[in-house]
């Protein structure tokens, strides 16, 4: 028995399902492979997205001075530790 990450990287006609020979078997396969694939990212995501608020935040205990010598003003991380998470 395959899990749906083994489904991403196959091509048609080796699933589960397909082995049968159905045409909905394919579908079928092809749909897990695309909601692993997109779970997979989503995860991705969360994760930069994560890390992204773990380094803002250590920004924000940085002393000035330290600010000063990476060329960054408190107003900079001020404008940085106020935007949303999903804004670049």
């Amino acid at each position: 028995m395959t899990n749906c990450i083994d489904t991403i990287d196959r091509p048609y006609g080796s699933g589960p399902v397909e082995r049968v020979g159905s045409t909905i078997g394919r579908v079928i396969d092809r749909m897990v492979a695309v909601s692993a694939e997109g779970a997979m990212a989503a995860v991705l995501k969360l994760l930069d997205w994560q890390r992204q608020a773990r380094e803002r935040a250590h920004l924000a205990t940085l002393p000035d001075d330290i600010l000063k010598d990476v060329g960054l003003s408190r107003a900079d991380i001020e404008a940085v530790t106020h935007r949303s998470i999903w804004l670049r």
